[in-house]
C-alpha cells in the first residue's frame, strides 16, 4: 500500500455561536486565539430573544450560550467551551496550572468573575452600550469596585493572576475589556496592579481579536483565523 496515496483527513469546521456584548463569548474568542484554534463565529442576537426560540432550544435545551460545534460534536456554555478549546488547541501545555494552590486560586477568581462581577458588568453594558435601563447602574458599579479592590490586592506584583497565564486571566481579560467598552475603563486604570496586569494581557496577540465597541453596538463578531 502506498502511504502517499492516503487522503488527508478532512478538517472539520468549528463554529461558535455567541453574542459580542457578552463577556463569556469574548473569553472563548481569547482561548481560541491563545490555543491557535480556527474558529468560525455566528451571532446569536440574545437581545432579540433568539435563545428562547424553539430552533435554538433544540440545540441548547436551557437556552445557554455560547454554543460550539465541530462535526457531530457540540458543547455549551463558557466553562465547557474553554476546557474543550484548551485541550483541542495546539501544544501540549494546558492553561490549567499544575500547582494545586495556583489551580485553586484560578478556579476561585474565575468563579468570582462569573458570579459576582459579570452580572453587574451586564448591567453597565446594557445601559451604556445598548441604552437599556432595566438595571441599577449605581449598585452595579459598587459591586464591581468591591470585587476589583480585592483582585487588585491579590494581583500585587504578579505578572499574571496565578503563576503563568491561565483560565483566570482569560476570565478577567474579557471582563476588563467589556468594562472599557462600557465606559468604565477607570475601574481598571485607577488600580495600579490591575492596570499593569491589563497592559500585559493586552499585549498578547489574542487580545486583538476581541470585539470592538462598534462590533458590540452593531452585533458583529469576527472569526478566529
Amino acid at each position: 500500500m502506498a502511504f502517499w496515496n492516503k487522503k488527508k483527513k478532512e478538517e472539520l469546521r468549528m463554529t461558535m455561536r455567541g453574542f459580542p456584548g457578552d463577556a463569556n463569548t469574548c473569553k472563548c474568542l481569547l482561548m481560541a486565539a491563545e490555543k491557535k484554534v480556527k474558529l468560525d463565529v455566528e451571532v446569536l442576537d440574545v437581545k432579540a430573544g433568539v435563545c428562547d426560540s424553539d430552533a435554538y432550544r433544540a440545540l441548547s435545551p436551557f437556552g445557554k450560550y455560547p454554543y460550539l460545534e465541530e462535526g457531530n460534536f457540540s458543547t455549551i456554555s463558557v466553562n465547557a467551551i474553554l476546557s474543550f478549546l484548551d485541550v483541542r488547541g495546539e501544544g501540549k501545555t494546558l492553561l490549567n496550572p499544575k500547582k494545586a494552590a495556583f489551580y485553586g486560586h484560578q478556579n476561585y477568581w474565575g468563579q468570582i468573575a462569573r458570579t459576582l462581577c459579570e452580572p453587574a458588568l451586564e448591567v453597565l453594558v446594557d445601559a451604556n452600550i445598548y441604552g437599556e435601563t432595566g438595571g441599577d447602574t449605581e449598585v452595579a458599579c459598587k459591586t464591581i469596585d468591591t470585587v476589583l479592590d480585592e483582585l487588585n490586592k491579590f494581583v500585587d506584583t504578579k505578572e499574571y493572576i496565578v503563576g503563568d497565564y491561565s483560565f483566570a486571566d482569560v476570565h478577567w481579560t474579557a471582563v476588563a475589556h467589556m468594562l472599557c467598552l462600557a465606559g468604565a475603563e477607570e475601574a481598571i486604570t485607577s488600580r495600579s496592579n490591575l492596570n499593569a496586569w491589563f497592559s500585559r494581557v493586552k499585549a498578547r496577540p489574542s487580545y486583538a481579536g476581541l470585539p470592538s465597541l462598534d462590533d458590540v453596538k452593531n452585533k458583529q463578531l469576527r472569526s478566529v483565523a
